[in-house]
């Protein structure tokens, strides 16, 4: 495991400390971040393929679709 030293106030200190432990507070919103950073690229890239392949149908059509089936 890697140390990162990181500069912060006084009064984030006293607020950080009220979660508990410094350091695994400030890891697990590390985690944090960087999961949302994941999100964040992953939902951009679906927007992509969304708008590369449209949807031909929507969920209403889908729905009749599958019911005529079942009807069968």
């Amino acid at each position: 495991m890697k140390t990162v030293s990181v500069r912060i106030s006084e009064e984030e200190k006293r607020q950080l400390m009220k979660y508990g432990r410094l350091s695994d507070t400030l890891r697990e919103g590390m985690k944090l971040y960087l999961s949302q950073k994941k999100s964040e690229k992953l939902l951009c890239k679906l927007e992509v393929l969304q708008n590369e392949n449209p949807v031909k149908t929507s969920a209403l059509t889908e729905v009749k679709l599958i019911r005529e089936d079942r009807n069968r």
